[in-house]
C-alpha cells in the first residue's frame, strides 16, 4: 500500500507558484495550477528585470488579500477592486499608455459597480502610433467623473456632454476608426 499518491514535489516554490496561489482562489472552471505557472513563466521573461519590483509587489499584495475579494471573469479566477495602486504600476512599468488605462479601467469597473473587468486584459491592446491620444483620454477619463453608461448601450445625452467624448474621437480617428458609427455607439 502507497503511503501518498504522489512524492512530495522536489523543487522549492518559484516567484511564479507564489502568484499562482495567490491569484487561482475563486475556484473558477478554468483555473489550472500547472498553467498558471507555465503561462506565469512565459511572462515574466518581459517583466525582468525591469518590473519585476513592481510584478512581486502586486503578487504580496494579492497573497495578503482575502480570498473572496477575487471572482470568475471568463471562468478564470480574477482579482476584484483590490491592490490597485500595485496594478497600476505594473502596468505603467511596462508602458505610460497602459498604465493610464489600468487605473482609468479600475477606477470605472469599482465606482460603476462592474469589477468583473479585466483591466489588465483590456489595456494589453493598444493601436500602434495612437498612445499619445489613449493616454490623453484614459487622463481626462482620470480627471472627470466616472461615466457609468456602458459601450453600446443608448446614452441621451448629447456628445458635448459626455465626457471625454473629443478625446475619445481623436483617438478613433487616430485609429483610422469612423468616428460617426463611434459616436451613436456610446464611448
Amino acid at each position: 500500500m502507497l503511503a501518498h499518491c504522489q512524492p512530495d514535489y522536489p523543487l522549492a516554490p518559484t516567484p511564479c507558484d507564489d502568484w499562482c496561489l495567490a491569484t487561482q482562489r475563486a475556484g473558477c472552471e478554468e483555473d489550472y495550477p500547472e498553467r498558471c505557472v507555465s503561462n506565469c513563466e512565459d511572462d515574466l521573461r518581459f517583466v525582468r528585470p525591469r518590473c519585476e519590483a513592481q510584478w512581486l509587489s502586486l503578487s504580496e499584495c494579492y497573497l495578503q488579500a482575502p480570498a473572496e475579494e477575487f471572482l470568475c471573469v471568463r471562468e478564470r479566477s480574477r482579482p476584484g477592486p483590490i491592490c490597485v495602486r500595485e496594478r497600476v504600476e505594473l502596468a505603467a512599468c511596462g508602458s505610460r499608455e497602459a498604465g493610464s488605462c489600468v487605473a482609468s479601467c479600475l477606477r470605472q469597473a469599482q465606482e460603476c459597480g462592474r469589477p468583473r473587468r479585466d483591466c489588465e486584459f483590456e489595456c494589453l491592446f493598444n493601436t500602434p502610433g495612437c498612445s499619445q491620444p489613449a493616454i490623453a483620454l484614459y487622463e481626462c477619463r482620470l480627471a472627470s467623473p466616472v461615466d457609468c453608461v456602458r459601450p453600446g448601450e443608448p446614452d441621451p445625452r448629447e456628445p458635448e456632454d459626455i465626457p471625454c467624448h473629443a478625446e475619445a474621437l481623436t483617438l478613433l480617428d487616430c485609429a483610422d476608426f469612423p468616428a460617426r458609427r463611434a459616436a451613436g455607439a456610446g464611448l
